[in-house]
């Protein structure tokens, strides 16, 4: 007799001033790692690329939640497209630079490679059409991209002058054309999802 039963408690609501969930996540270390293969093809298990990959591994996202996100993960990113970029322009990938970058010339000097908005374009386009989504509303206008681009591209050209100038070789060219490429492969375009 006079059995009584507790009700369950309710749930509390959250509190009114918690911050909302982020809509985007990252990718996480493997996404990144084999986007990176994909947009550069590059294969993941080149050895350079591998290894480098394999080194920064463990600072790489490992969760989807941007809350998490470090300097320390930004790091990481910049160093495997670096790599990746590396191994694009010295031809280890599965197809050439000179096919990837299309009528681009990497054997030019620096200061003849870039000296025309069509020479610069030839480098610029295929990494945007490739590194970049289209048509996703939250991608980065690729033009404005690709004006931080040629602005990267004119302070890495800009060598001292005379017979010592580091923009006299091929070598800079490539420098400059791995830099570029780095810009855009380790940019939040790739990381975001």
């Amino acid at each position: 007799s006079n059995i009584v039963t507790e009700a369950t408690p309710l749930t509390p609501s959250p509190p009114a001033d918690a911050p909302a969930a982020a809509d985007i996540g990252l990718h996480t270390f493997e996404e990144i790692h084999y986007s990176m293969a994909a947009v550069t093809d590059v294969d993941s298990h080149q050895s350079d690329v591998l290894a480098v990959f394999n080194t920064v591994k463990q600072q790489l996202p490992t969760v989807e939640n941007m809350a998490g996100f470090l300097a320390a993960q930004q790091m990481a990113i910049s160093q495997l497209a670096i790599e990746y970029c590396s191994a694009l322009v010295d031809n280890k990938g599965q197809q050439t630079a000179s096919n990837y970058f299309s009528g681009f010339d990497l054997a030019a000097s620096a200061d003849s490679a870039f000296n025309s908005a069509a020479k610069r374009d030839q480098l610029i386009d295929p990494m945007l059409s490739r590194m970049l989504n289209n048509n996703i509303i939250n991608q980065p206008d690729p033009l404005a991209v690709k004006r931080e681009v040629n602005t990267l591209i004119d302070r890495l050209t800009a060598c001292a002058i005379g017979p010592t100038a580091t923009c006299a070789t091929p070598l800079r060219t490539q420098q400059v054309t791995k830099a570029a490429c780095a810009s855009i492969l380790g940019s939040a375009a790739l990381l975001l999802q």
